[in-house]
């Protein structure tokens, strides 16, 4: 089966909240190590596709969602199924593509939010978690390594990227300062919270310009 090729010119609706619950299930399903698995980290995942100069061919980046998988193979129940979610994962692109073209600033990444009690007054703080996110767009960094390599060769660039890196990164590959920071919700709410600006940053720079 061939998949479709992503059309900035061609009108995708955005996804629905049933849909994008509908996606959410359909990703669960899927067992690969390597897969995009939900729609927090498809949602990272996306954006870092777009934030490359082009995208690979759809046959390359679509199946990775499911881990790399030839289409004829995916962990659905039919091929039927398959192009249903390779669509909605279009549309979901474009949605983002949209926003980052007409203002990266509007973007709003798919994070986690959890609502805690504070320790000291019996209110409750919403504390933000990008980690799953970051975890996807990583994965989408790694599929223009030489482009993602020119961004993190740019000083200021990589220092914009850290709170990404740290949230998504396994956390035995960081300092010990650096896991104390990603194991604490406070530490990972304020680090989740720097990263739409990096995002921001990312796609005004001529680096990261449409070919």
């Amino acid at each position: 089966m061939k998949l479709p090729q992503y059309n900035p010119a061609v009108d995708n609706p955005p996804l629905t909240e049933q849909e994008m619950d509908e996606l959410d299930e359909l990703l669960s399903f899927i067992e690969a190590e390597d897969a995009v698995a939900d729609m927090e980290s498809l949602d990272g995942y996306l954006t870092a596709l777009l934030l490359s100069p082009a995208l690979p061919e759809a046959d390359v980046w679509v199946t990775r969602v499911w881990g790399g998988q030839d289409p004829a193979k995916a962990p659905f129940g039919s091929g039927k199924q398959t192009k249903k979610v390779a669509q909605l994962v279009l549309r979901h692109l474009a949605s983002i593509d949209r926003q980052l073209r007409a203002d990266p600033e509007t973007l709003e990444p798919l994070f986690g939010i959890a609502e805690v009690e504070a320790e000291d007054s019996d209110e409750v703080q919403e504390i933000v978690d990008a980690e799953l996110w970051c975890i996807g767009f990583l994965q989408g960094t790694a599929m223009t390594p030489e482009h993602w390599n020119r961004i993190f060769d740019d000083a200021e660039l990589a220092d914009a990227l850290t709170p990404i890196v740290l949230l998504g990164s396994d956390p035995e590959t960081l300092t010990p300062q650096q896991q104390e920071l990603v194991g604490s919700p406070e530490g990972r709410d304020t680090l989740s919270r720097q990263v739409p600006d990096a995002i921001a940053e990312l796609a005004r720079h001529p680096l990261c310009a449409k070919a």
